[in-house]
């Protein structure tokens, strides 16, 4: 996040895969995006926007942003167009718990993480497509989108058309693209998209990318 202009923005943030924010005690309570906001001066931040469709994650990620009343949380989870339900099957690994950090829609991104022999559980959550959900909850520019969709981030992104949304940056997980890897980075290139960086996980597994007429 180096490149990241910190002092110029419409102070409105999205995180989509919210999880435990920054009180998972298998992530040592770190998360990128909640470090990256509770560091920024306050009168800089207008809406903070969380999205999480894992209800047992519900309660310690109210308690993470309980002296922020800018935040908002939603209980979804997020799809492409080929999903034509209103809910879907997000499934985990009960070695996973507490927070199921790697629960997904797709089976094999848990089986990934914990092996064929993991007898997965499910749970059912309602779903939106990304570019129908920010458009329906706000119209105003959004100065950062931050995404961790486990198992589809790629598909979400080439799903997006993104010039139907007012957006500043785009920070998004970049380990799992796999064979869509190119895919998406032409599709944010197409999308006046440029890349800046190392994004906001923690750990330096994200891209951040911003759009170029803020350059």
């Amino acid at each position: 996040m180096n490149l990241y202009n910190h002092y110029n923005g419409s102070g409105i943030f999205i995180q989509i895969g919210a999880g435990a924010g920054d009180l998972d005690k298998r992530a040592n309570c770190r998360d990128g995006f909640t470090e990256f906001i509770k560091n920024l001066p306050r009168e800089r931040i207008k809406k903070i926007i969380l999205v999480e469709p894992n209800k047992l994650n519900i309660p310690l990620l109210k308690e993470c942003w309980k002296d922020y009343p800018e935040s908002s949380i939603y209980e979804i989870g997020i799809v492409t167009k080929e999903y034509k339900s209103d809910s879907v099957d997000f499934f985990y690994c009960p070695l996973d718990e507490p927070h199921y950090q790697v629960a997904s829609i797709i089976k094999e991104h848990v089986q990934k993480h914990y092996g064929k022999d993991c007898e997965l559980n499910k749970f059912v959550s309602p779903v939106k497509r990304l570019e129908n959900f920010i458009n329906e909850i706000t119209t105003e520019e959004i100065e950062l989108l931050a995404l961790d969709i486990e198992g589809i981030d790629a598909e979400v992104i080439l799903d997006t058309d993104f010039n139907n949304l007012k957006l500043k940056y785009l920070s998004f997980e970049q380990i799992h693209l796999g064979n869509n890897r190119n895919n998406v980075l032409n599709h944010l290139k197409n999308s006046n998209f440029n890349f800046l960086g190392i994004g906001i996980d923690y750990n330096g597994l994200d891209y951040l990318y911003i759009n170029e007429r803020f350059t």
